[in-house]
Parts: C-alpha cells; structure tokens; sequence
C-alpha cells in the first residue's frame, strides 16, 4: 500500500490512472472511524487518493491502526495460572472474586462490591511504567452492572483500581525487577447480581510513538489472550480454615 500511496505523492500532475483498492481492512477501519471523506476516498483506487486524500485517511484511521500492518489473528485462550508476555508485563492469572470489602480500597458506594482478578505482574522493562499502562493490560466484559465505562481505545472495561494484596496500596509505578500479587479491581452496582462468570481480556502494548502523535509510549493496546472464568466470593484463611 506505502508504494501506491507513494507513487501518488511523487507524480500529483498524472491523469487519475486506475489502481487498486484499499484491502478489506483498512475500508473496515475508515467506515468505523465515521469520517464520510475517508470512506469517499476509499472507495477511489489508490492512485487517485493524492496527497490530500492520504492525510484524510491517515487522521481518519489513526486511532483504529492507520496504514499499520495488521498481523493479529486473534485472541489466544487465556490459561489460568499460566505466565503470559504481553509487553511491557508478564502476567499470570490465577482467579477471578467478588467481595464488598478490602483494606486500603473504597467504594464509590457502601452498598457496591470489587469483582477483582487477581494475578501475578511483572515488569519486564527496565524502567518503572505507570498504573496507567497496567490497566490497560487486563480488562474485563461480559459482567453487568460496572461502574466504569467501557473505554474507546482499550477492549473491555478498565479496572477502577489495582491494589497490591500484600498491604492494599494502589499498584503505581509498576518497578522493574519486582513481582507482585495484585487484583485488577472493578466495582460493580451492588443492586445487579454478583456475577458467577467474566471475560478476562489481556492486552499486549507497543512502545513508539503514534501516526499522529510524536509521543513515546506504550499505547495500541491489542487483546492477545481471552478467556471466560468463573467468579466466586472471596474467603479469607479464616473462612477456609472454618470451612475444612
């Protein structure tokens, strides 16, 4: 594509010569994108776009992967207690729980609970990444009644918070080096049902800068691993103990 586009650009004065059309893809991209002037220009062959109608279509798909090549498949099966690189963490889900009270970590409202998934996370850079970034590399669906929206960028809902469960802090920056057992929390409306069962979506990220945005970070999350859990209440060791 990068040659038609270009070959457009070096020859502007040439009579419109047909050419092909943009792939599949990047038609779906422009129509999702709801610019009415990149679908025109999509509809024209190529070579006919020009260097105006190239700039429409690089600002009207930047933010559903512009003229990036896209080599994603699709979602692997996510396996529970199973480490997975997704730059820039490593993480390894163990369990999916519902509870209405953790330490150091508060409810927008009393009557509201925490649907976490707890996992082990690692940073596998050399360098400390914001909460920010974390969040974006586990998100959740399928679950009624989240308190946050889902996000326009990042599959899934967000989680509202990350706690450490060793002391219930908030998990922010993630340092290099260090392994920690957190819980991606979301809250939901305590008047809906506590789930028994949620999507867990896992995204990787790419360090770089946007078509459009010369600012280097991690940004582009993409879901590589999903998987459909189970959901219980939460016990402490008390609880367990009793329980045996």
């Amino acid at each position: 594509m990068g040659v038609a586009v270009a070959h457009a650009v070096g020859a502007p004065t040439l009579a419109p010569v047909s050419g092909p059309a943009a792939p599949p893809d990047l038609r779906a991209r422009a129509r999702a994108s709801g610019s009415l002037v990149a679908r025109r220009a999509l509809d024209q062959p190529l070579r006919r776009i020009g260097i105006g109608g190239a700039l429409v279509l690089l600002a009207a798909t930047a933010a559903f992967g512009g003229l990036r090549e896209q080599t994603q498949d699709g979602p692997e099966v996510l396996v529970v207690d199973a480490p997975v690189d997704v730059a820039p963490f490593e993480l390894t889900v163990h369990r999916v729980v519902w509870t209405t009270e953790l330490p150091g970590q508060y409810l927008s409202d009393d009557g509201n609970r925490w649907v976490g998934v707890v996992a082990t996370v690692r940073n596998t850079t050399d360098a400390g990444v914001l909460g920010h970034t974390l969040r974006d590399a586990l998100t959740l669906t399928d679950v009624d009644g989240l308190v946050q929206e889902p996000r326009t960028l990042v599959p899934g809902v967000a989680a509202s918070s990350i706690a450490v469960l060793a002391d219930g802090s908030s998990l922010s920056p993630v340092q290099p080096g260090l392994t920690y057992e957190a819980a991606f929390l979301f809250e939901q409306d305590g008047s809906v049902a506590p789930p028994t069962s949620a999507t867990v979506l896992v995204q990787r990220q790419r360090w770089g800068t946007g078509i459009l945005d010369p600012t280097v970070s991690w940004r582009e999350p993409t879901t590589t691993l999903r998987g459909e859990l189970d959901v219980r209440e939460a016990r402490s060791d008390a609880d367990a103990e009793g329980g045996s």
